[in-house]
């Protein structure tokens, strides 16, 4: 299946009057966007502008298609189920890039600049998204989403790590992770 048959799985949560666009195309969007280096919501505008058309083209949608403004990623990202899309993500990616043994990976967080909710408070919130990225490929192999004021990193990178199976692969962590209560789940079946 393709990113694009991934990203349909996605529920809509937008109200109707909300959706002139196709949830799948505004995330792809997103994605894209980032990957090229648009991060923010008027960012991806112009992300938007510039490559529109030729998003257009490639996907054989409509050429008169209106591709979303600023607000429309601002709203998407803010409202968005991150469990929902980390999990459609990892499955696309671990059928797309199987883990090769001896294989090295990277684990870390980094939070998403346009999930901050209380903007007005001392103590934020916000979603970060904690990845494994091979060192090799530089394809991340899968992502856990997590509130800054609900959980901390280290309990998402103990659960990412016991969910890829780490037989014969090798992590580097963040010092922050190098605990001995981290080791207990890390361990892999015999």
């Amino acid at each position: 299946m393709s990113l694009i048959d991934h990203l349909q799985q996605i529920p809509e949560f937008r109200a109707a009057r909300g959706q002139r666009h196709e949830l799948w195309l505004v995330l792809l969007l997103i994605i894209l966007g980032a990957m090229l280096g648009y991060w923010g919501y008027r960012p991806l505008a112009e992300f938007v502008e510039v490559y529109g058309q030729e998003i257009c083209c490639k996907l054989e949608l409509a050429p008169d298609t209106k591709l979303r403004s600023y607000s429309t990623f601002r709203r998407v990202m803010q409202q968005l189920d991150y469990q929902v899309l980390a999990s459609v993500f990892t499955d696309w990616v671990q059928g797309q890039h199987p883990i090769d043994p001896g294989e090295w990976f990277a684990c870390d967080g980094k939070s998403i600049k346009g999930s901050v909710t209380d903007s007005d408070q001392a103590q934020q919130n916000f979603v970060s998204m904690v990845s494994l990225l091979g060192h090799h490929r530089g394809v991340v192999q899968a992502v856990l989403p997590m509130e800054q004021k609900l959980v901390s990193e280290q309990e998402v990178v103990r659960v990412l790590l016991s969910t890829v199976g780490l037989r014969g692969i090798g992590v580097t962590l963040d010092v922050l992770h190098t605990q001995k209560n981290l080791a207990p789940h890390c361990q892999t079946e015999q």
